[in-house]
């Protein structure tokens, strides 16, 4: 660094103050585009060449020409300096110090390379820089464009390597970002898919498979915490207990899935005679029960399910009537009885009404 320094020192006024001037505008420039115009504007004023290329290797290669007024474009292996170059950069991939050649060709032009490790982050980056004169130059001139190449080199190595540092890191940044988006929706969509199956598997836990009515644990699950709330308001509720007639028989004479067909037929009857915002269940076998809010009168509500069933055994074409015996009961809301102790009163109720109907 001291020896650099005391040959930067040894520059005309001019070209030092090129140099500080490109090293301050490359430090202040984030695009490698606006690098190279900065680098080629300095070639022009420092070197005055008619030619030049710029080899940068990363992890790919990278070729910028530049013209004689220091205007870059990309360049290609047909370059005229593109062999010179690339023979400079196979040998200096392992190089730690700066390697140079220059040359004169057989039509009176002027050659010069140099090559080194680009003190960038990026690991193992060469950068080589060729340029050429279509006039003949002497040892002196030359010994003073290399010097020159030299720092335009090695500042224009420095910035595309923390550029290319800097893309790559935004790269790893944004693959990270995007995986781990991705992760979150997956995620997500794991947790959504887990909380719709845990739904799902408490409706099941909840619910009469054949009918789709509450089960007994689901009535209990709703009915109880409904009925709670109606002792605190002081709210009339009443519960139904209902019994299928005749399933023996259907079972018996037409079989199990005539008899499945009547759970199903009696369930659809006796949930239509209810309000939605009621709880019906099915108990199991022929049983239905039903728990209902602000029903003064809950005669009423036997008087509404025979006239569905009558309507019922009109519209439908079945091998059986459906018949069903139920039984009402009107809750104490100032007792301290439990919701069971109804469903209980309200299935006494039911055989009552049954055992009146047989004789």
């Amino acid at each position: 660094m001291t020896k650099a320094l005391t040959e930067a020192q040894q520059l005309p006024p001019d070209q030092l103050r090129v140099l500080l001037t490109l090293s301050r505008d490359l430090l202040q420039n984030d695009e490698a585009g606006g690098s190279l115009q900065l680098v080629g504007r300095a070639l022009a004023e420092m070197i005055q060449c008619d030619s030049a290329l710029l080899l940068l290797r990363s992890d790919q290669l990278n070729a910028v020409g530049f013209d004689c007024h220091g205007i870059a474009h990309p360049a290609s292996a047909g370059h005229p300096l593109y062999q010179t170059a690339m023979s400079l950069l196979s040998g200096a991939r392992s190089a730690t110090d700066m390697r140079g050649e220059w040359q004169r060709t057989q039509d009176g032009q002027c050659m010069l390379a140099l090559a080194v490790p680009a003190p960038a982050p990026v690991q193992d980056t060469v950068a080589v820089l060729a340029v050429a004169w279509e006039h003949q130059l002497d040892v002196a001139a030359l010994e003073k464009g290399r010097r020159a190449l030299s720092y335009i080199l090695q500042l224009a190595a420095a910035a595309l390597g923390k550029l290319e540092a800097h893309s790559e890191l935004e790269r790893c940044v944004t693959d990270q970002r995007d995986e781990i988006a991705h992760t979150s929706v997956t995620h997500a969509a794991e947790l959504a898919r887990r909380d719709e199956a845990a739904a799902e598997m408490r409706l099941l836990s909840l619910t009469d498979v054949l009918t789709g009515l509450y089960n007994r644990r689901g009535f209990f699950l709703q009915a109880e915490q409904i009925y709670k709330l109606a002792r605190r308001n002081r709210t009339k509720s009443a519960v139904i207990f209902a019994d299928i007639d005749g399933l023996k028989r259907v079972n018996d004479e037409l079989g199990h899935e005539a008899g499945d067909r009547l759970i199903q037929d009696a369930a659809q009857v006796f949930r239509e005679s209810f309000r939605h915002a009621d709880v019906v269940a099915r108990l199991g076998g022929d049983e239905f029960v039903a728990y209902t809010l602000d029903d003064e009168k809950p005669g009423v509500i036997l008087h509404r399910i025979q006239a569905n069933l009558s309507a019922f055994n009109l519209m439908k074409e079945r091998p059986y009537m459906v018949s069903i015996s139920a039984g009402v009961v009107q809750c104490d809301a100032s007792g301290g009885q439990l919701l069971s102790h109804y469903v209980l009163l309200a299935d006494e109720q039911m055989y009552a009404q049954k055992r009146s109907r047989l004789h």
